[in-house]
């Protein structure tokens, strides 16, 4: 009898503390493993044992529970088999007796096993006492197994309530990243994440975050991302697509590092979470489209604004290049204008098109269009260039006007795959509007031109001249005018024609060019008299290049042809200088006329107001 009370007592005491754990969980809500820990202290006390083991069943198979904690456990793994589920207590004596308990779940499949073991000779016998024993453990486990779904699913669906919250409240695609990753890390602390996403060119930093390969992506994911439905591939990995309404962003890629399967509520959790992700990335998207639509209208319409103020080509150009660069970081910009068939590198270029490299790219961009009549918009030539390309992405737009090519502007980066879509349409944008002001820019400095230059010599005008050297005036200290008569140029004509007279004036014209160079200007007067005004060049060093054109221009032209040359100079610390350019001219062709009348071929000249001998 007295036997029998402890027995029975014993059995109490245990039942009852499974009801203290059933209820501390409960109203505690704590953690699964922590609970299963204290029941295996429970059963040490009750049984007087050192050594309890827990198997928990899983995947086909038992795994050790804790096993840091049981390096000397009895059995490393034990196989699913029928056995187990037909006889519920196993017991095997030999040095260290010991008791199997295998426990199942409501619908009969395999729950876990526990292993106790002690030493010969203290166990209980009583066979009856561990069938109870058995079987209140194993209602203990289903309860709080139960308990902690519950719980599981209360915590998973409050961690979606706030990150859901999140999502309505923010349209920052890297924060809306950053809660989905945060999010599985706090559900699932264990398994791994990667978040696969398509056409993005964010800087995500040390978020899990890989690009989308169609060209090497998982069945299951490309799966996943075409059909929009969650898969499940080999190795415990699951692919759940994030979705909006308008599209598919990316995939979910959660590897599940337990050796618990994908269970019914953890798929129903990712898909809620990856779905609702989607929607709000999807948000977040539209958002900033809209923001960088806003912008981009924003700029186009400055742009056009500006194109409107009758720049000169160069500033248009300029300011082209300075749009570009800051919207598209570009690593290299070119401007091509074609006239005539010739093609010419604008000098606002990039310097990168003036070399090997650059000129090949355009030599390409030059080739397509002229083939196909399009745009150009590539995320990596590499394989089109024999020597591989420095720029990969390339996007080129052509300058089209009465539908006539009239150049194209080419935009390059020395990274793959750094131009998007969008901004391939801005830059249509900006060519579109800006070709008519390069045209008329370009047409107003050939009427300009045309306007301050002699249409047969190439000259500078009378009227450009009297300009410079009014400028030159105001602004200088001194200057030379020279006055220039090709002499008894009647003959030339008489003789040779009047055609011939034309090819004199306008040999004897470049001649005098290549002279003067940079030091001034030279513009045709009238008939066959030419004139150069040499701005800060005094009497000597104005004297010095009329004495070489008078030298130089009988032994390079044929026929040969001699001139005549008066010189005027200006000081503005000399008082009997000429003080206005009406008084210059006056004083360079009395100074022109007494070298005709002198004997032709020479120069004479006038200066300190002293009239020539």
């Amino acid at each position: 009898m007295r036997k029998m009370y402890v027995i029975q007592h014993s059995l109490h005491e245990y039942k009852s503390k499974l009801f203290d754990l059933i209820y501390e969980e409960m109203s505690a809500e704590t953690d699964h493993p922590v609970q299963l820990q204290k029941w295996l202290a429970v059963i040490k006390d009750c049984l007087e044992i050192e050594r309890a083991f827990l198997y928990l069943y899983s995947d086909s198979a038992y795994f050790l529970y804790h096993p840091r904690q049981n390096v000397d456990a009895p059995l490393t793994l034990a196989e699913s088999s029928q056995e187990y589920l037909l006889d519920p207590i196993t017991m095997e004596k030999d040095d260290q007796g010991s008791i199997k308990f295998h426990f199942t779940n409501q619908d009969g499949s395999p729950l876990a096993i526990l292993v106790v073991e002690w030493e010969d000779g203290q166990g209980i016998a009583d066979e009856s006492w561990f069938h109870s024993f058995r079987e209140a453990s194993n209602q203990f486990l289903q309860h709080i197994g139960g308990i902690q779904t519950i719980l599981e699913d209360e915590r998973r669906y409050r961690e979606l309530f706030k990150v859901t919250e999140i999502f309505h409240s923010t349209r920052d695609v890297h924060t809306l990243l950053v809660q989905i990753i945060e999010t599985l890390k706090r559900v699932f602390p264990i398994d791994e994440f990667h978040l696969l996403l398509s056409n993005d060119r964010y800087d995500f930093g040390t978020l899990p975050i890989k690009s989308f390969d169609f060209d090497h992506a998982n069945e299951s994911a490309m799966q996943a991302f075409v059909n929009g439905s969650i898969e499940v591939g080999e190795q415990n990995v699951l692919y759940a697509p994030l979705k909006g309404k308008q599209g598919i962003y990316g995939v979910l890629e959660v590897k599940s590092m337990s050796h618990s399967t994908f269970t019914d509520q953890k798929i129903e959790f990712i898909r809620l979470l990856a779905y609702t992700g989607g929607s709000a990335l999807e948000n977040a998207k539209l958002y900033e489209q809209s923001r960088r639509l806003i912008t981009d209208l924003q700029l186009i319409n400055e742009t056009s604004h500006q194109l409107n103020l009758n720049l000169r080509l160069s500033e248009t150009v300029m300011f082209l290049k300075k749009q570009i660069e800051r919207s598209f970081q570009a690593s290299a910009i070119g401007f091509v204008l074609l006239h005539k068939g010739e093609y010419s590198i604008l000098e606002e270029s990039s310097s990168v098109f003036f070399d090997k490299v650059g000129k090949g790219y355009i030599s390409y961009v030059k080739r397509r269009i002229e083939k196909e009549k399009d745009a150009i918009f590539l995320g990596d030539v590499s394989d089109r260039f024999d020597e591989g390309a420095v720029f990969p992405s390339i996007m080129a737009v052509p300058m089209v006007q009465n539908e006539a090519l009239i150049g194209f502007c080419i935009v390059l980066h020395k990274e793959p795959y750094m131009f998007s879509f969008d901004m391939y349409k801005l830059l249509q944008s900006f060519i579109h509007h800006s070709t008519l002001a390069i045209t008329n820019a370009t047409l107003r400095e050939k009427l300009e031109h045309m306007v301050i230059t002699d249409h047969m010599t190439k000259l500078f005008a009378r009227n450009y001249l009297d300009d410079e050297m009014e400028s030159s005036m105001n602004k200088d200290d001194s200057g030379s005018l020279l006055l220039i008569d090709i002499d008894d140029f009647k003959l030339i004509n008489d003789n040779y024609g009047h055609q011939i007279g034309d090819e004199v004036i306008i040999a004897v014209s470049n001649l005098i060019k290549g002279i003067v160079s940079h030091h001034g200007f030279v513009a045709r007067w009238g008939g066959e008299e030419l004139a150069v005004y040499l701005p800060s060049l005094a009497l000597e060093d104005g004297m010095r290049i009329a004495e070489r054109i008078i030298e130089e221009i009988p032994v390079k032209t044929n026929p040969t042809v001699t001139l005549s040359c008066g010189l005027s100079t200006w000081r503005v610390s000399d008082d009997k200088c000429p003080k206005s350019v009406k008084e210059l001219v006056k004083k360079a062709d009395e100074a022109l006329y007494h070298a005709k009348n002198n004997g032709k071929n020479q120069v004479a000249k006038d200066c300190d107001g002293e009239n020539i001998e």
